[in-house]
Formats: structure tokens, sequence, C-alpha cells
């Protein structure tokens, strides 16, 4: 089958998706490992991390990237083609709520996923997937959504594909399921390339996106299942921008308890921590407001963020970690509500080796000891 190839009204309706990145997001910035552009050839799959129900707008932005821009197929949690979904799942108050009930009133959103590509998936215990399972035709129904998506492909559509499946909660990058392999399983000549969201909550009054993109990947046919896991689970690991909020929580959780240090310490020990990931593993993607020669205010908004919710105390230009800041809650669930910080360090998790690497071997001048 001949790939569909976008259209003008194609384009024109994911950009109209894309114009809710103002009410989402501070500012996006992108980072590719050669060309600005994520390479796609048909068929292609290409797989992304699942942070939040933001990510559809995030798609919205990485299309235009596409080359060549092919019509794609994309599995969707089924309640986000439902009515009154932006109210049900955000909650806002105020002037938002409003807006967001209009934009519900109107089912636009269904629309315009439906059109662009976007197909409901029963999410195990989600949805009314519990039903299924005690009837015993949860397995059935997810193999004929399964075998759906295989058909759009090769009637000529490239797929966008979630690999976790569901979203991460607590920064980490989810368990990854079969859905690679299985779709490799069904279309042999599949190729796939990747690209991986990071979100910093912690540095701007609105979340900022930084999008890694990544460069074509095979997956031979003979691999088995846990290791296409793997690989695909190590792609997308990798690729996680290290952002001014992640890596200041990664320095916070290497403090003791009730830590009294100078700001101007902190901001040493970023600077070092930067300047070593450059030097020894450039492979890593430093978000561009740690590569500004300050970034004093964002710092500061950061730190004033995190004295509201009572994770440190800042007076003057000392930070004293506070011994909540090192609790680890019982449920992970929604640890962006419950510890911020250890959200936000988990996001560097496949970076970890390297940066432990670093920080053992700076020389340190904060009086403070290193957890081990």
């Amino acid at each position: 089958m001949k790939p569909k190839h976008h259209t003008l009204t194609y384009d024109l309706l994911i950009k109209l998706v894309s114009f809710a990145k103002g009410l989402v997001f501070h500012s996006i910035e992108e980072n590719f490992p050669e060309k600005e552009e994520l390479e796609a050839p048909y068929p292609s799959a290409l797989l992304c991390n699942h942070v939040s129900e933001a990510d559809v707008v995030s798609l919205a932005m990485v299309y235009p990237r596409l080359n060549p821009k092919i019509k794609m197929i994309i599995p969707a949690r089924e309640d986000i083609l439902s009515p009154k979904f932006l109210q049900k799942e955000f909650r806002t108050k105020g002037l938002l709520k409003w807006i967001f009930k209009l934009i519900d009133a109107t089912n636009i959103i269904p629309f315009l996923l439906k059109y662009i590509g976007a197909v409901p998936i029963k999410r195990p215990f989600r949805d009314n997937a519990r039903e299924l399972l005690k009837k015993g035709e949860l397995r059935d129904k997810v193999d004929s959504e399964w075998n759906d998506l295989v058909a759009h492909i090769k009637k000529g559509r490239n797929l966008f594909m979630f690999p976790e499946g569901t979203y991460n909660h607590d920064g980490f990058l989810n368990q990854v399921k079969r859905g690679a392999y299985y779709i490799k399983s069904k279309i042999d000549k599949l190729h796939f390339n990747s690209f991986t969201l990071t979100y910093d909550h912690l540095s701007y009054q609105k979340t900022k996106l930084y999008i890694k993109y990544g460069k074509p990947f095979e997956i031979p046919s003979d691999m088995p299942a846990d290791k296409v896991v793997k690989l695909v689970a190590d792609t997308l690991g990798k690729h996680y921008t290290v952002t001014l909020g992640n890596l200041t929580s990664y320095v916070l959780l290497k403090l003791e308890t009730e830590t009294k240090i100078k700001k101007q310490q902190i901001i040493h020990l970023l600077s070092e921590l930067k300047y070593h990931l450059e030097q020894k593993f450039p492979e890593i993607t430093v978000a561009s407001e740690l590569k500004k020669e300050s970034f004093h205010s964002q710092l500061e908004f950061l730190f004033a963020k995190l004295k509201k919710i009572n994770l440190i105390d800042w007076e003057d230009e000392f930070i004293k970690t506070k011994e909540v800041l090192y609790h680890i809650p019982k449920s992970l669930h929604n640890l962006k509500k419950s510890n911020i910080v250890l959200y936000h360090k988990n996001q560097l998790t496949a970076h970890l080796a390297s940066l432990d690497g670093i920080w053992n071997e700076l020389t340190l001048e904060i009086g403070a000891k290193a957890k081990p």
C-alpha cells in the first residue's frame, strides 16, 4: 500500500491542536542529533515516553518535524475521545474552567483527534476493562485493537506509539510493554525512531517541555520480546534532557537532612555537574538554561516554589533542606504532588551512573556530606 501523505487540511488541523501549547507550556525546547527532523520513512513506528495528557499537544509539535510527512495512526486512551474530557481530566477553576467547558461543548477535541488518526485503546484495569476481564473478553479485545493498528499501518499510515502504555506518575520511565515487538512481528519491514519528552514543572510558572529527537534504529526480526523491550526502554531513557529542575533536584537529594548551604554553592555545584557532563558525556542532552552564564532568577523561582510547599527553607542566601524532602511516599501514583523533587530526580535514572561518577569526583567545599 502506498503511504498516505499529508494534506493541507490534515496539516491545518494538527496546527490547530498545537495552538494549545500556550495554555499548557511555558515554552518548548527541541534538540536534534543531526538535522532538524525526525526520519520516518513508511512504514515507521515512532516511539515516545508517556508523561501526561499534554503529550497530545507534544505530538502536534513533533509532527512538522517528520520527514517525510505521512498521516499517522495514534493509539489514545478511550476517554480522551469522550464528551467533557477536559473538564473531567483537569478539574480546573476560574476562567480556565469556563474555557475548557466551552471547548468541550463544541466537541472539537474528539473530532480533531479522530481526523488526525487517534483510535481508542483499552487500558488494563481502566475504562471498562475490569468488566471485560471478568467476562474473559479482555485479551480478545486487546488483540483486536492491535490488529486494527496494524491494518491502519498497512493502509498507508505511520504509527505514533507510547510503549509504556500509561502515564509515568513518578518521573521514571514506566515498564515498557511488548507493543513494539508485536507490531514488528506483524510488519517485518517496519522502521523505528523515537523522541523523548522531559517536563520541567519546577523552573517556571508553567511547565517547560524539552523534546529530544532520536536516530532511526532497527529491530531484528529474530530479536526476542524481552530484548526488544530492553532496547526500547534504553532508547527512550537515555534521551531524557538534563534540566535545571531535575539537576537541582539531584543535588538537593544528595545533601543530608537539614543541610544549610549557600545558594551560590548550589549554583557552583550545578555549573560543575553541567560542565563535566558536557565534557565526559556529550551524548547526554543538557537544557539551554544550564548553558547560560547565569540562571539565578530561574533558580530563585524554583527555590521559592519548594519553600512554598515546605520541602526547603530559604532565607537570604541560605537554603536549608527539610527532612520531608527525603521521604519516599507509600504511593508513587502522583509523586508530583507528594514529592516533586524526587519526581524530577527520577527523570535522570538513565543518567545516574554518569552523574554519580562526576559527583564523587568533585571536590566539595560546602561542608555537607554527600549521600552514598
